[in-house]
């Protein structure tokens, strides 16, 4: 979409709860990076790194004025979180104050719009989903690396 920014997160946790970090990388429409981030945040379950990671690219959009009125795009492999953000019914409550913070920041934006992005599936051959969401797996640590931090924000 013209005139929009969209960013790409993902939130992991090793365990139900267990460690976890998020990470997101921002382009415009043309697919130039405009940012990264890549952020350890304790021991979560993997819904709610998924949630922090959301969160968090609203929080880094909105900080930049420059950023504001645009349209943003947050794809997530989350079909449960995508589907909170849509649903507000359904949202945990014991998360509500995650949800304020987008509820809030949303008046920074012309829109925000969230999707899900799909996901491979190992009983099923690859297709061409399969090897984009690979390349932006590939993207990122590339891009991390450039950037002279791994995914866990060490200095490399």
């Amino acid at each position: 979409m013209i005139n929009s920014l969209k960013w790409n997160v993902d939130g992991s946790s090793l365990g139900k709860p267990g460690p976890s970090g998020i990470d997101g990388v921002l382009q415009n429409h043309h697919g130039h990076l405009l940012g990264m981030f890549s952020i350890p945040v304790g021991i979560l379950d993997s819904n709610i790194a998924e949630l922090r990671v959301i969160v968090k690219a609203i929080e880094l959009s909105a900080s930049n004025c420059l950023l504001h009125h645009q349209h943003l795009i947050i794809e997530s492999d989350s079909a449960n979180v995508i589907s909170w953000m849509h649903k507000p019914h359904i949202r945990p409550w014991k998360h509500h104050n995650l949800f304020s913070s987008v509820n809030r920041l949303n008046a920074f934006f012309g829109s925000i719009t969230f999707v899900a992005r799909e996901m491979c599936r190992g009983d099923r051959p690859p297709t061409l989903n399969c090897v984009w969401v690979w390349k932006i797996w590939g993207d990122k640590e590339f891009l991390s690396l450039i950037s002279g931090k791994n995914r866990m924000g060490v200095a490399t």
